[in-house]
């Protein structure tokens, strides 16, 4: 039976989380058709074992095995290719989908007659098993707005379910972060897909201090973060700003990484959500809820604090 829908999990070297995000792909309810769950082990260990466990419980689940080490672009795309879905979902192998997830980002793009749906995260640093019904609030979604698209990316991959991209539109390879967000201006620019934001929290997205990440650094590490400030310059030098408006409020993502970068040479760690918490003051300002005069304070502040957060 062709699938409705196609979740790609890039995995390496972590077969038990994977089993984790695996079970939590089985546990959706009702979504409207066949789901298929495509696994790319991206020159890792072993992954058979959680994927026939996988099997057992009744999803319909394939395994690519990459001859070696290629990078996260890499290992989507190949799962995109052999994808068989009219829709695409996309779950890393640490993170996991609350029950509903695909259901209601179905039902959004079905109902908005959009290309594409996402909902908000919750950020974690302990694990949270989403088969024991956690409950969290429905939040202010973060309206889709192109031009602040091309500001910061404020659509959390995992949450997003979206029409098989085309073939001109893939992940670039040679992003090693960030290829998310240039995916999403792409697809927006190039190829005119409309995006649907819903305010339902479904997806659980784990920023564990033990693990290892490619965000994690920039929490501790003035060079990690600093790679990333750069890798934001390239991307938008490679999506020129729209707007006088986009450009200027450019300045304010600026205002973060120099502040975020002035507090790690300081001796402070960054709270694990700090990125999500200063988008949401500058989307809020965007959408008219607020004085950009006092936005770079704002920043500063949601930098400084210590609580957890829904993204």
């Amino acid at each position: 039976m062709t699938p409705l829908v196609s979740v790609v999990i890039p995995t390496y070297q972590r077969p038990r989380l994977l089993a984790l995000a695996l079970n939590s792909v089985a546990a959706q309810r009702n979504p409207p058709g066949p789901v298929e769950v495509i696994v790319v082990n991206d020159g890792g260990t072993d992954v058979v074992a959680p994927v026939e466990a996988a099997r057992r419980s009744g999803l319909d689940v394939r395994l690519i095995d990459l001859p070696g080490n290629c990078g996260l672009p890499t290992a989507r795309n190949t799962g995109i290719d052999a994808a068989r879905g009219k829709f695409l979902a996309l779950l890393d192998d640490d993170d996991v989908f609350l029950p509903d997830h695909l259901a209601t980002m179905l039902s959004a793009i079905e109902h908005e007659g959009v290309d594409a749906a996402y909902g908000r995260c919750f950020v974690s640093s302990t694990r949270v098993d989403p088969l024991a019904a956690p409950v969290f609030p429905s939040m202010p979604p973060f309206a889709f707005d192109a031009d602040l698209l091309a500001v910061a990316n404020y659509i959390s991959v995992h949450t997003a379910v979206l029409r098989m991209p085309p073939p001109g539109a893939r992940y670039d390879p040679a992003l090693p972060a960030l290829e998310d967000w240039d995916m999403w201006l792409r697809l927006t620019r190039e190829h005119g897909y409309r995006f649907h934001a819903v305010g339902e929290i479904t997806v659980v997205y784990h920023r564990i201090p033990t693990d290892d990440s490619l965000c994690g650094g920039t929490v501790t590490e003035s060079a990690a973060l600093a790679r990333f400030g750069r890798l934001v310059q390239q991307l938008w030098a490679r999506w020129p700003a729209p707007t006088e408006r986009t450009h200027r409020f450019r300045l304010y993502i600026a205002v973060l990484y120099w502040n975020a970068l002035a507090q790690i040479a300081e001796g402070s760690r960054l709270a694990d959500d700090y990125f999500q918490r200063c988008i949401e003051e500058i989307a809020g300002v965007w959408h008219g809820g607020g004085s950009e005069y006092q936005l770079p304070q704002r920043i500063i502040e949601a930098l400084q604090e210590r609580r957890v957060h829904v993204a």
